[in-house]
């Protein structure tokens, strides 16, 4: 029954979306990802009642997180983060920073150039995104094992201690003066 439903209001919605204007089917497409961010959400709380997560995650580990469906310029969606501080098995969060490519450019306020992660987007720069480093539960993380590559160690990849040290000092001065 529920899934005649679904397929009812999915036909309903692909006809409404064919006689709207540009704007509108953009604001229709945003608000049908709410609807699906509400279901993730079900499913990590129904997930939550009979499992538990016990990741152990190291600092400067990489992997791939579910951000969720946010507000405006916020990271949602699926992206790659790092993560900053060890996060041990019995702790169900972990402090990340949102890691993206440069294809548009930094932004100078946000956005720290940490080179190339070989295994990530190869040929590519990637960014850190420091004013978005936040705390997340561990059932956001969408992959535990991620791409191999020359920085992997234990089947996990890695950003070196160096450049998460540079994401951490640049946070820092965020956090400090208001501004980079």
């Amino acid at each position: 029954m529920i899934e005649q439903n679904e397929l009812n209001f999915k036909k309903e919605m692909n006809f409404q979306t064919t006689n709207l204007t540009q704007e509108k089917n953009e604001a229709f497409k945003k608000l049908l990802g709410q609807v699906e961010w509400i279901k993730r959400q079900l499913e990590y709380s129904i997930y939550s009642l009979n499992h538990s997560v016990k990741y152990n995650l190291k600092k400067g580990e990489i992997y791939e997180f579910d951000w969720g469906i946010n507000v405006n310029a916020e990271f949602s969606n699926r992206h790659y983060g790092v993560v900053l501080a060890d996060s041990g098995i019995h702790n169900p969060l972990v402090i990340v920073c949102p890691l993206k490519t440069n294809r548009f450019g930094p932004h100078p306020r946000s956005d720290i150039n940490i080179g190339e992660v070989k295994g990530l987007k190869d040929g590519q720069q990637t960014l850190a995104v420091i004013n978005q480093i936040r705390t997340i539960d561990k059932l956001r993380l969408y992959t535990k094992q991620v791409i191999n590559g020359p920085q992997h160690e234990n089947n996990r990849l890695y950003l070196s201690k160096e450049k998460v040290d540079l994401i951490l000092r640049n946070y820092y001065f965020l956090i400090i003066n208001g501004a980079l």
